[in-house]
């Protein structure tokens, strides 16, 4: 009975691993589709743009940088060369902290729900800067946007690119701009990370001196002296 006993769990346990590692292999295989289906997308939009006669600065050239946040970014001669000029970029939005009437958000090649769950690589995370007073929502669809393209070098740096005084629109041909929705989840790491980053900013209250001691406190009571004894 003892052993029938463990042969039957063991077979669950089996079953289990199995089902799972199915699970997991379905899920890389349906990113995997995504990714190439998004891909195409963009590449589609950018050819788009190419036919109507823009130039764009091809996400190719940003995978080239080399470097990591604490060492700092190392960029190749060809980007350099396009540094504080007006460039065209297609990609997808990305939020950082906010969701809607947005200033400035993140654009990748690939579209991701969330940019501190899935951290993509600093080399395609490019920082976009929207011009003066222009706000704008989150999308679905790949947008073009144009602006003033800043590399950032240093040990530190949060963002190797940033696009300032941007513009936007839809980058397909004839294309639509529909508002994407982001889950409450990915709202609240948002908001977390905001903090975080905020806290990190604060200076640290100065200390404070306890307070000195006056002569009079240093110096012991002196006791009262004893009466006298009568004399005899």
């Amino acid at each position: 009975m003892r052993k029938r006993v463990v042969r039957d769990l063991g077979t669950i346990f089996g079953i289990v691993v199995i089902l799972a590692a199915v699970v997991l292999i379905n899920g890389y295989m349906r990113r995997g589709t995504l990714a190439d289906q998004m891909d195409k997308i963009r590449r589609k939009a950018e050819l788009d743009q190419q036919n109507l006669g823009a130039q764009l600065l091809p996400w190719e050239l940003l995978r080239r940088t080399k470097g990591t946040k604490w060492s700092g970014p190392t960029f190749d001669p060809e980007l350099k060369a396009v540094k504080d000029t007006r460039v065209n970029l297609v990609g997808f939005m990305v939020p950082e902290y906010e969701f809607r009437q947005m200033r400035e958000f993140i654009l990748l090649p690939l579209p991701i729900e969330c940019y501190f769950c899935q951290a993509p690589l600093m080399r395609e995370v490019v920082l976009v800067q929207m011009e003066k007073d222009a706000k704008v929502d989150l999308v679905k669809e790949p947008i073009l946007i144009n602006g003033d393209l800043t590399l950032n070098e240093g040990e530190g740096t949060k963002f190797f690119y940033v696009v300032k005084n941007a513009t936007r629109g839809p980058a397909e041909k004839g294309g639509k701009l529909t508002r994407k929705q982001v889950g409450g989840e990915h709202m609240m790491h948002g908001a977390a990370a905001k903090q975080a980053e905020e806290a990190a900013k604060e200076p640290l209250m100065s200390g404070q001196e306890p307070p000195k001691s006056t002569p009079d406190s240093q110096t012991p009571p002196q006791a009262a002296p004893a009466p006298a004894s009568p004399k005899p």
